[in-house]
């Protein structure tokens, strides 16, 4: 016991840094699992959906590889499914995904945790092995487990630390644990890549099985059995197929590459037929779908004409359409291509690396990774993930750190601004392609560069790539800005064009000139909705009910409305509902006897109608027509200014029922008696002639006179009366005095 503790506290001293961080990486996305859900407020976007759909073919009767395909491997469903078991026998919360997301959350995790090990126990080989420790601890320091200093030499932290540090602050990583498995086949890949650097006896066919679960959780781990190749000792020359490949005693022999591409193959084919129910074409299905698949946010998509995201075109359920294949016919010459992806891989391969660095392996494995991503038909935003890590062993400095923001940042334009906001828009997908193609082509040079036999070769692609790639990452923001007003652009025609009340919207711009200039509703919702298309025409307004008294709602509201009214006409707006009243609010306005309400519009998903308070008991003039009277209710103003229009709004209502037609004449007199404007024209610019008015409707009549630009600013008169052939209409004033038409002062300015 006392050994053990010895141990522990020598441990935790030696490793009390890294045990920190991971303590709070740990809690930090066990937290996120539990509160966080990955899109944001712009989408719920997470492939969790995808699995706990999957989950729900169990009870329809469906058993993978039996009579459901799916796209991924066969060890992945065998870690899912039983998580989606596990999780539906706890009663359901109110978000029923709510138990499914936390179990699966919590078992990614125990990967993800896993993986920051790995990244500091494999920076630390790097460190350890290129003599980066702080001078002055003995072997006996380092017991059992890699060496991780505590001490900062030059106020450096050891690579360990920083490695591990830089993956710890991603964001991608985290975002991804919540929404993806990509934590699980990245584990099995840094697992068999520290197993492979392990120089424990056996290490290497462990290094292999992790490899082989790893393929058959998702295919990238396959990497790692060429670089186990060069690393387990076999060198690619004649020389050593002569001399070294099948003489036993050589150390460049090919037993134990072969004996690791042989468990690899087992394990993969083993495991992979019995966790598939032997079933050889469900098994491989993964590759078959791929294979009917459009290529996707890709450079390939953009040469075969696909801007969409990661279709998968057959229901997992449908076995004959999986079968028969021919969902997509690429233009493309696949053939060529992968020749020559696989030529030049070759090439890279076989340069005379000195595999006995155990930099070379680690930043090889990163090559192969990145080389697999440029050769895919598509690209997926958690795949970045993958670069991350190695950017972190690799990379833990401001170039890294830089590269990682910008991934992360074209993942973001690309999946949600571009896929989600703006799906029109592919001139963002092109550039996100692009820009990301090029990074991840010159992060893999670096990469080499690291590694390169030729030292100053080596210096001088690190160099380059690090030149184009801040070349590149500002491109995309010169991109950016250029390209943020037409986002804009596109996003509002986007919103105009899905709005549900775009016709209204529409018809009260075409209003907005005149003197309604407030817009009231009883919904925040429609407010909201609103708000952005109409903020700059009108005021627009949400009548609330709430009283320190406790009085009824609407009452309330409607009390509201004839404060508002007092202000002027206003528009009354609601949702169409399908009903043919309008809200209880409105409805209590409305029924008040010096309330008109007139021009009401029911055009797509919202219903308006203007409102207009007017004194009922003294109008300003009555009209004696031939056959009746017509009262002139009420006279609006706007702003009256010299060499401007000013508008006039008058309100008509026939009093009795009236069988001529009349014409309006209003007319602008200047203080010296001379007329400077007039309009002359029946009611409404003639759509609604005066014999055709029903006893009393209310009319509203709009007038706009063009006041010169060289009239002097003073007391105005403006007259407003009605004639036909046999003269003027005689007019009974507000005052009891008889005219031939109404006198309005106007204050020009």
């Amino acid at each position: 016991m006392n050994t053990l503790l010895t141990w522990l506290r020598r441990f935790y001293a030696m490793h009390r840094w890294f045990l920190i961080l991971l303590l709070l990486f740990s809690a930090f996305r066990l937290f996120a699992i539990v509160l966080f859900r990955p899109g944001g407020f712009i989408a719920d976007n997470s492939d969790y959906e995808f699995y706990y759909a999957w989950g729900l073919t169990i009870p329809m009767g469906y058993t993978t590889f039996v009579d459901l395909w799916t796209a991924y491997p066969p060890l992945f469903p065998v870690l899912m499914l039983p998580i989606f078991e596990w999780s539906s026998r706890i009663p359901p919360w109110v978000e029923p995904r709510l138990f499914f997301h936390l179990l699966f959350g919590l078992e990614l995790l125990l990967f993800e945790i896993g993986n920051l090990i790995l990244i500091y126990r494999l920076a630390g080989r790097i460190e350890e092995a290129e003599g980066a420790a702080p001078q002055g601890r003995s072997a006996a320091e380092r017991p059992g487990a890699i060496g991780k200093p505590t001490g900062w030499e030059n106020g450096d932290p050891p690579l360990s630390l920083k490695a591990s540090l830089f993956y710890a602050l991603l964001f991608a990583p985290v975002y991804t644990l919540l929404g993806w498995f990509e934590a699980m086949p990245l584990f099995f890949l840094l697992l068999g890549l520290d197993l492979l650097l392990s120089r424990r006896r056996g290490a290497w066919i462990a290094s292999a099985v992790a490899a082989a679960l790893g393929f058959l959780v998702k295919l990238t781990p396959m990497v790692l059995v060429p670089v186990a190749v060069r690393w387990l000792g076999a060198r690619l020359s004649l020389d050593a197929l002569r001399n070294e490949w099948f003489n036993r005693c050589s150390s460049g022999n090919l037993r134990k590459p072969f004996l690791y591409g042989t468990v690899f193959l087992c394990v993969a084919v083993g495991v992979g037929l019995s966790l598939a129910h032997f079933n050889p074409s469900l098994a491989v299905s993964s590759f078959t779908v791929n294979n009917l698949r459009p290529p996707w946010q890709s450079v390939w998509a953009l040469l075969d004409g696909y801007y969409g995201f990661g279709l998968v075109p057959i229901d997992m359920r449908n076995l004959r359409g999986l079968e028969q294949g021919g969902q997509w016919s690429s233009r493309l010459p696949w053939t060529w291509i992968t020749l020559g992806f696989v030529l030049l891989y070759l090439w890279l391969y076989t340069r005379r690396y000195d595999w006995e660095r155990v930099r070379t392996p680690i930043a090889f494995t990163a090559v192969s990774v990145i080389w697999l991503f440029l050769y895919s038909k598509g690209w997926s935003p958690q795949f970045v993930v993958w670069v991350l890590a190695f950017l972190a062993l690799l990379r833990a400095d401001m170039f890294g750190a830089l590269v990682a923001v910008m991934l992360t940042l074209l993942n973001v334009l690309e999946s949600s601004v571009y896929l989600i906001l703006l799906p029109d828009e592919r001139w963002i997908l092109v550039a996100t392609v692009l820009a990301r193609t090029a990074l991840l082509a010159l992060i893999a040079v670096d990469f080499l560069g690291q590694i390169w036999p030729q030292a100053k070769t080596g210096v001088r692609l690190q160099s380059a790539a690090v030149r184009l790639s801040a070349a590149a990452m500002a491109m995309v923001f010169v991109v950016m800005l250029l390209g943020a007003p037409r986002a804009a652009q596109a996003y509002q025609e986007r919103r105009f064009a899905e709005h549900p009340c775009r016709e209204t919207i529409a018809f009260l711009r075409t209003e907005a000139d005149g003197l309604t200039h407030t817009l009231a509703m009883e919904e925040t919702d429609l407010w909201r909705n609103l708000y952005p298309w109409l903020r700059q025409e009108y005021a627009l307004v949400v009548v609330d009910g709430y009283n320190p008294e406790d009085r009824p709602f609407d009452l309330v509201k409607a009390e509201k409305l004839a404060a508002l009214a007092q202000r002027g006409e206003f528009w009354w707006i609601e949702r169409a509902n399908g009903a043919a009243e309008w809200a209880q609010a409105a409805m209590n306005f409305f029924a008040r006897p010096d309330v008109y309400r007139v021009d009401a519009q029911h055009l797509d998903g919202c219903k308006l109608v203007r409102a207009i308070l007017l004194d009922d008991a003294r109008p300003p003039g009555v009209f004696e027509a031939a056959s009746g009277q017509i009262a002139l209710r009420g006279v609006r103003l706007g702003e009256a200014k010299t060499g401007a229009t000013l508008s006039l709004v008058l309100y008509w209502q026939a009093m009795t029922p009236i069988k001529d037609d009349y014409t309006v004449f209003t007319q602008l007199f200047a203080p010296d008696g001379r007329m400077v404007a007039q309009q002359d024209n029946p009611p409404m610019l003639g759509q609604a002639p005066t014999g055709t008015w029903r006893v009393g409707e209310m009319v509203r009549d709009v007038y706009r006179l063009t006041i010169p630009a060289d009239a002097a600013p003073g007391a105005y008169k403006l007259h407003v009366g009605l004639y036909n052939q046999a003269g003027r209409l005689p007019v009974t004033l507000a005052d009891g005095a008889l005219a031939d038409h109404v006198t309005i002062d106007v204050e020009v300015r």
